[in-house]
């Protein structure tokens, strides 16, 4: 399969025998070194794609839309949206389909943390891993928000979609590009959400409120890795008091990916 399938080309990436297809963004060459960038909650790999030309100078830029978002499979079963399907889905893109190693990761929020704990039950992925870096999202979601999100009234899930759209948006700083039109495409994305795949992520957002932040549950997984290095480093440059989360955040995120095209 490996042979037909272009290995710089965004397309759908067939997963057999599962029988579910990942939509997958490509940037550089399979020479460099492979840099897989994993969406959040509620993305898509199209969140990245201001930075994948800039990245692709130095790596082989590698984008899934994991599955029930974006253009990915959207499956009628909820049995099939968990975290554990979530890891074997890039286990299979990375080990099987593209054959990497060495692999930089770099996640998104609180699902990145999931996914960086599940780990521990995937040694075959883990053991292709170089360095896992995860970057900030807001802190904390109003849960309510996140319920209406999932809601089976469109109208409901519409509105909160668009709420949601705000407070991720200041992190995804988009040059020259209308501020309602980035709003738009994020919300596009947001939407693009299988309602049981959002209403998996309600689970993890809540578990994630409970283990992680309120008992401080240690990530298992940071005691296998054989290289748990940071891509990029945290910027130093104070920022001007006064500013809000968000935009420390903004900062922050827009730092790390200036950095990592270095």
């Amino acid at each position: 399969m490996a042979a037909s399938i272009s290995l710089c080309s965004d397309q759908h990436l067939s997963l057999h025998p599962i029988g579910r297809r990942l939509w997958c963004r490509f940037a550089g060459t399979p020479q460099n070194s492979p840099l897989l960038l994993l969406h959040g909650e509620w993305q898509s790999s199209a969140v990245f794609t201001p930075y994948m030309a800039s990245l692709a100078r130095h790596y082989y830029v590698v984008a899934p839309d994991l599955l029930g978002h974006g253009f990915s499979s959207k499956l009628a079963e909820q049995a099939a949206y968990s975290i554990l399907s979530w890891v074997e889905d890039l286990a299979i893109v990375c080990d099987t389909i593209l054959h990497l190693d060495g692999i930089h990761v770099v996640a998104l929020g609180r699902f990145g943390m999931c996914l960086l704990d599940a780990l521990q039950w995937h040694a075959t992925l883990a053991e292709r891993l170089r360095a896992f870096t995860i970057l900030p999202f807001p802190h904390s979601y109003p849960f309510a928000l996140l319920t209406r999100l999932s809601s089976p009234d469109v109208d409901i899930s519409y509105r909160a979609a668009h709420e949601l759209a705000s407070l991720l948006l200041p992190l995804f700083p988009q040059d020259g590009i209308a501020p309602e039109r980035a709003h738009g495409e994020l919300v596009s994305q947001i939407r693009l959400v299988h309602p049981l795949a959002s209403a998996e992520l309600c689970h993890l957002v809540e578990y994630m409120e409970t283990e992680y932040t309120r008992w401080g549950k240690p990530l298992k997984i940071l005691q296998t890795l054989k290289d748990l290095l940071c891509l990029v480093a945290q910027s130093d440059v104070p920022l001007a008091g006064g500013t809000s989360s968000q935009e420390r955040e903004s900062s922050a995120y827009a730092a790390l990916v200036s950095e990592t095209s270095l």
